[in-house]
């Protein structure tokens, strides 16, 4: 089965990159320009991993990635432009799995994308055992 991931960049080119590189290295994507709207996409799209902003229109993106993983269980990797330790550190504690400096190259995302999902579903085995 192939993965789904949800894009939630408020950047309406950024977004349509981040899809087409997704979905040229296999992946099921759905795009969204707020969380408001990723809510609305969850049930329907069941993303296995959700790509979040740091700065959305409608509010921090660190409240988004909090929320999509302590409520729903979904892994979050967070993009954002500060390169500072305390970015990290504010990824890390909203429950980002991974924090992602923007610019990035594509084959950098695709390749941390299956990372996570790689040991998420190793997790989520290990747990079902």
């Amino acid at each position: 089965m192939t993965d789904r991931i949800l894009i939630i960049e408020g950047e309406p080119t950024l977004r349509r990159e981040l899809a087409s590189a997704l979905i040229e290295a296999s992946f099921v994507v759905a795009d969204v320009p707020d969380y408001p709207q990723a809510l609305l996409k969850l049930n329907g799209f069941n993303p296995d991993l959700v790509i979040v902003d740091e700065v959305l229109s409608s509010g921090d993106g660190r409240d988004a990635c909090f929320q999509l993983h302590d409520t729903f269980g979904i892994p979050v990797i967070l993009m954002g432009e500060d390169s500072s330790n305390t970015a990290w550190e504010r990824a890390i504690q909203a429950g980002a799995d991974f924090y992602l400096k923007k610019p990035f190259g594509y084959l950098q995302l695709a390749a941390r994308v299956r990372a996570i999902l790689r040991r998420h579903k190793k997790l989520e085995q290990n747990r079902s055992e």
